[in-house]
């Protein structure tokens, strides 16, 4: 049998009863059926808690991949060939392909075509990635203990709604609230928002720079910065200014990745502590951080090799 073949078998056996998901690599596999030894092993090494989280958000990422699933394949297979070139680079240079966010934003947010691939390719990679799997279960389960029902959530930079929407209907928050600086990523927020079946009394948007955050605006009980603060030049100045909004006794929750190349982000972090360092500068305390690594490998040997590790922390007003 080959290696393929016992990929899918395995895949077989790990998502029996699991429809979404199998639903999800099937349409992967039709446009990119290499992938199956990839998937096969990141399906393996999850708890079946973290296959039912799985199950869960591939439901969720379908509908919001509103018909056209097929072309939200390819541009997956399209963004992790991206994603081997920035590796390369990476490994060659040690250093991330821009260092400001006017380059970022000439070569990649500009591109209206670019920018269209990239977060289709993003949205399935919710769920097919283990370290990104694993922080959306971690936000599920770690949240749910720590924050109150019946407060309002912000995000900054709210993407596909994914965390938005399980504030709401799994955390108990009452109202949800996006900020960003582009209209138009306002309006594809809205529009996920929508269709997961939110409504719209439920949410509300506003054109916000984080960095110019008066004092005393609104508050929240839950700000979320998630895979935001390596997009920034400043992501100090932008914690102080959000340290602000933050409700008494509210929290704080972010994902930030380490060693990890992609075309728009800017800072490096190389340790857990340096992301612990950076929100503490920000006048924050870290009251739990989880790390998630690429294929669930031990962190020391993904620092070492410098693979990519997203880090989770929830986090209070120092």
């Amino acid at each position: 049998m080959s290696a393929t073949a016992d990929s899918l078998g395995l895949i077989d056996t790990l998502l029996a009863g699991r429809p979404q998901l199998r639903r999800l690599t099937d349409l992967v596999l039709g446009a990119w059926p290499d992938h199956a030894a990839y998937l096969a092993t990141s399906y393996r090494l999850r708890t079946p808690a973290l296959l039912d989280t799985s199950e869960a958000m591939a439901g969720a990422v379908l509908s919001l991949a509103g018909g056209h699933e097929g072309q939200v394949a390819e541009d997956y297979r399209w963004l992790c060939e991206q994603l081997h070139e920035e590796e390369l680079l990476f490994a060659r240079t040690g250093r991330y392909r821009y260092q400001t966010f006017a380059q970022t934003n000439a070569n990649v947010y500009a591109d209206d075509l670019f920018m269209r691939r990239y977060m289709h390719g993003l949205l399935f990679s919710h769920v097919l990635w283990y370290m990104h799997i694993s922080s959306l279960h971690f936000f599920r389960g770690r949240l749910a203990a720590r924050v109150m029902p019946g407060g309002r959530v912000m995000e900054v930079g709210s993407g596909h709604g994914l965390l938005l929407y399980l504030a709401l209907t799994e955390l108990g928050l009452k109202e949800a609230v996006a900020w960003d600086i582009s209209p138009v990523s306002l309006a594809q927020t809205r529009e996920a928002l929508a269709r997961l079946g939110l409504p719209e009394s439920a949410t509300r948007f506003a054109i916000q720079d984080m960095h110019k955050v008066e004092p005393g605006a609104d508050q929240f009980e839950l700000i979320i910065l998630s895979h935001l603060l390596e997009h920034l030049e400043q992501p100090v100045d932008a914690l102080q200014k959000m340290r602000g909004a933050l409700a008494k006794g509210g929290h704080l929750f972010v994902n930030v990745p380490l060693n990890a190349p992609m075309p728009d982000h800017l800072q490096l972090l190389a340790d857990p502590a340096e992301a612990v360092a950076m929100l503490e500068a920000g006048g924050f305390r870290v009251l739990e951080i989880a790390s998630h690594t690429t294929q669930a490998l031990p962190l020391p040997r993904a620092l070492k090799r410098k693979v990519a590790v997203t880090c989770s922390i929830i986090a209070e007003a120092a």
